[in-house]
């Protein structure tokens, strides 16, 4: 009986990181691309409409399909084009229950 309870227990856990791995694997795209974008010298004096095409550029490229225009603000700032990304992945748990996972991602672009 209680190698039966840890079995189900250890399918349960396996279940869950089979659904949140792929959450957090895009989770580090995004931000990886977000620093990228930040860190190029090319778009030191680039407009935010500029900015947010390299960035959306990219996260095509690396394949983040479903980031949508409100969840991601280029805006000019005092120090140059701040860049942040929020949004949230909500994953199916178990019948009716889901998780949600919640990211945000911020840089800036200097000039």
């Amino acid at each position: 009986m209680g190698l039966l309870v840890v079995l189900v227990l250890g399918a349960f856990v396996a279940m869950l990181a089979l659904r949140i791995i792929p959450i957090y694997l895009e989770s580090m795209t995004v931000a990886s691309v977000v620093s990228d974008v930040a860190d190029n010298p090319e778009l030191g004096d680039a407009r935010p409409g500029e900015v947010r095409s390299a960035l959306m550029r990219q996260l095509q490229v690396n394949n983040v399909d479903k980031l949508g225009r409100n969840d991601i603000s280029v805006e000019r700032s005092g120090e140059g084009v701040a860049i942040v990304v929020a949004y949230e992945r909500r994953f199916p748990l178990i019948a009716n229950l889901d998780g949600i996972a919640s990211f945000r991602e911020e840089a800036l672009v200097q000039p």
